[in-house]
């Protein structure tokens, strides 16, 4: 991971609740699957909702080119 801008947030497709933090996400992740299961997850940066964020958004932008993470499955 690095430099997550402020305002991104991720979404398990299905579910209601927002993550703030891939930590959080990772959370809900965890487990094991007997089957084969697709997960999708969503993100959202939402940018421009007022002043102050749009301040932070620029902030972000300028700073991060890419924004990246990884993603470990394993199986049996």
């Amino acid at each position: 991971m690095n430099n997550k801008p402020e305002n991104l947030v991720f979404q398990i497709e299905g579910k209601d609740r927002k993550y703030e933090k891939l930590e959080d996400l990772e959370k809900e992740l965890k487990g094991e699957i007997n089957e084969n299961k697709k997960i999708v997850i969503h993100w959202e940066w939402e940018y421009e909702k007022n002043t102050l964020q749009d301040i932070q958004d620029t902030k972000d932008g300028e700073n991060i080119k890419q924004y990246n993470f990884t993603i470990y499955a394993s199986g049996r």
